[in-house]
């Protein structure tokens, strides 16, 4: 019995040494990372940094948050954010951000207001610490600009995970981004927009649906020395986008990757179902001059007209040699993804 209460109290000891070694080594790194940033030009302010959660977490809060670059404009404010982790799963960590934080950008300040907004990210327990899932999600999400205009999301996943399938550095970002709300002048424009020939654009206030995902290739894995090789996207396939807004819907399906020189190259093709509904989007948004509208509606009538149904337009986003079309509109010069070889 006597052996026994030694060992419990040996493996406390070492237990409580190590919990409080972790967190002042977490509370140590993160000033060291402010204070990093700060000698780099860049403003890296906080009000505390706090750990504690003793003796299985590691609840990390930072308060007083104020992050940005003085020469892009682009800062970012919250009162506080929350990290955690359980201590004998340190590679899994949950982040926990504020209801209302402010992004500012060089010509207006948007206000991000949420509900149970939160983060995740997982590692493999390795030694590079490769990235195994990481994921954003929320009951809800608002932003609202200075200069007037809103956006809102409604219950949203977003979440970027390994997949072996597609080798070491290959990985599926799969979103649900709906119901998404635009601002309210918006649908009310293309609703109120008469175009010559054409249906009123019949759109409801939300956009019903908005859900896909993606297979995504970079040059390197990510994991802890993705800041030194700076990985570089070189491959998307398109597995799945669908978007529903009351009649109108769209779907995606393709491959890009990066040619030779380094430019995006491939095809996706893109089938829109009801796209009498598109031009008054598209005039709306301040893509096509009102005066142009019935020219563009005329052509994609010609070319849903060259399939079964004639409410699906379907047209391929083509990239080759440097540039880009959709369809048979030029859209000019296509992405460059990485440096040209050679």
């Amino acid at each position: 019995m006597r052996k026994l209460l030694i060992l419990i109290l040996l493996g406390t000891g070492l237990w409580s040494g190590y919990w409080f070694l972790g967190s002042g080594a977490i509370r140590q790194g993160v000033e060291a990372g402010f204070a990093d940033a700060a000698r780099q030009g860049l403003v890296a302010e906080n009000s505390g940094v706090t750990v504690a959660g003793f003796p299985n977490r590691f609840d990390l809060t930072v308060s007083g948050l104020r992050l940005g670059d003085p020469k892009t404009g682009l800062f970012w404010q919250a009162p506080f954010a929350q990290v955690f982790a359980m201590t004998w799963k340190p590679w899994h960590i949950i982040a926990a951000l504020p209801p209302e934080q402010v992004l500012i950008l060089p010509d207006e300040a948007v206000t991000i207001t949420s509900t149970n907004l939160k983060a995740s990210l997982r590692a493999k327990p390795a030694t590079d610490l490769p990235l195994a899932e990481v994921r954003l999600a929320g009951d809800s999400l608002a932003l609202a600009s200075d200069r007037g205009w809103t956006l809102a999301l409604g219950e949203f996943t977003l979440g970027l995970r390994a997949e072996p399938a597609l080798g070491p550095a290959g990985y599926e970002l799969g979103f649900d981004l709906a119901p998404l709300t635009p601002d309210p002048s918006f649908p009310a424009a293309v609703r109120a927009l008469t175009l010559p020939d054409l249906p009123p654009a019949d759109l409801p206030d939300a956009v019903e649906s908005l859900w896909g995902s993606l297979y995504l290739t970079f040059s390197a894995p990510l994991d802890r020395h993705a800041g030194e090789r700076r990985p570089l996207l070189t491959r998307v396939e398109v597995n799945q986008l669908n978007l529903a807004w009351g009649d109108l819907s769209a779907s995606a399906k393709g491959t890009v990757e990066a040619d030779d020189q380094g430019f995006a190259a491939g095809r996706v093709t893109v089938e829109v179902t009801n796209w009498n509904r598109l031009p008054a989007i598209l005039v709306t948004a301040g893509l096509v001059k009102p005066e142009l509208a019935p020219t563009i509606a005329r052509g994609m009538q010609a070319l849903a007209a060259q399939t079964p149904d004639a409410s699906i337009l379907s047209l391929t986003l083509v990239m080759e040699n440097g540039r880009m079309s959709f369809g048979p509109f030029p859209l000019g010069p296509a992405p460059r993804m990485v440096p040209p070889t050679g």
